[in-house]
């Protein structure tokens, strides 16, 4: 098929109007031979809730190398977040891991009270900066906490905040000035995994690309694998390396940020990337995904899309659907793929 252009791309006059921000595709192949830092394997996390048990996860399947970025991509509500606090180990008391389980270096790791070596190795930005962050401690004491006294001026320069703001407090600050003081504390520990939850909401374009930019090159520099959570495929697009496609719980697509975001194989990311706004377009052009997402307290089909696609066959229903090898490196849970 021939996937439909990213914002900036006019493939008839084969230029590019505007050049995405962050990295273009520069992926970089996994070494080798290379211990992995992060495996999920076939995890399934159940919430219990007065309206019943909420099946979140289902059977997720997940790998980050060292210096890979990798892109967590999907609507609100699809599971995305759950799965970063599985991984941080900040799930609520109320979860319960039905199966699988997530491994760190090889190793298996339960949640943060049990852990040990991961407590500074994996670091989280989270999606509500003034909640992640004390009312009561200014900013410098803040930083100083996690990275030394030291640096909290450098860290606050690196994501472009006056140095002067240190001696401030949460409440004093924007909300996007609150976002990039969460990214200076997650990146002053110098994790071996980020987890960015929407790094980038309430930020301009230019702090965006800068921040990114950062990330990108920490990633390089210090083998700094990152776990990008977004609803934004061209975000993704542009600064990861492979991307993850999450649907109601379930990953439905998993491969290269260049095949996924140009042809993409699952009828959900093929809608998602179509919502991506083009320069070309007016409001009334604009594309949303069909349907609504399932209740995960009821009975559901063995793919939780099947509602909402227009490629649903009976065989879909017949059995439950796993990532399966459709090129090198490209992964798809669809009996029925776009090629």
């Amino acid at each position: 098929m021939v996937g439909r252009a990213l914002p900036g791309d006019d493939f008839g006059s084969g230029r590019s109007i505007a050049q995405p921000r962050g990295r273009r595709f520069a992926r970089r192949p996994r070494c080798q031979g290379t211990t992995l830092v992060l495996e999920v394997r076939n995890l399934s996390i159940e919430f219990s809730t007065r309206r019943g048990t909420v099946k979140a996860l289902d059977r997720i399947d997940l790998s980050i190398a060292p210096g890979e970025i990798v892109g967590l991509v999907g609507e609100s509500g699809s599971g995305k977040s759950v799965l970063s606090y599985a991984i941080s180990g900040l799930l609520d008391r109320s979860a319960r891991i039905a199966s699988g389980e997530i491994r760190w270096h090889g190793a298996v790791i339960g949640p943060i009270r049990e852990r040990r070596s991961t407590r500074t190795a994996i670091a989280q930005i989270f999606q509500n900066p003034r909640a992640s962050l004390n009312p009561i401690m200014t900013v410098r004491r803040q930083l100083g906490d996690v990275a030394g006294r030291d640096r909290v001026l450098s860290l606050l320069e690196n994501v472009r905040i006056d140095p002067n703001r240190a001696d401030h407090y949460p409440f004093e600050l924007s909300g996007g000035q609150c976002q990039r003081v969460g990214i200076a504390l997650a990146l002053g520990c110098e994790p071996e995994l980020l987890i960015a939850d929407e790094p980038t909401t309430g930020l301009d374009v230019t702090t965006e690309a800068a921040i990114m930019a950062l990330i990108g090159d920490l990633s390089e520099r210090r083998g700094m694998a990152t776990l990008l959570v977004t609803h934004n495929l061209a975000l993704a697009a542009a600064n990861c390396d492979r991307i993850a496609v999450m649907h109601a719980g379930q990953l439905v697509e998993c491969g290269p940020a260049e095949q996924l975001a140009y042809s993409p194989m699952h009828p959900y990311a093929e809608q998602l990337l179509a919502s991506v706004p083009q320069h070309s377009e007016t409001a009334d052009d604009l594309r949303t995904v069909s349907g609504l997402l399932p209740d995960l307290t009821g009975p559901l089909l063995p793919c939780r899309f099947a509602p909402r696609c227009d490629r649903h066959q009976p065989d879909c229903d017949a059995s439950p659907l796993s990532l399966t090898a459709r090129s090198p490196q490209h992964f798809v849970a669809c009996r029925h793929p776009l090629c």
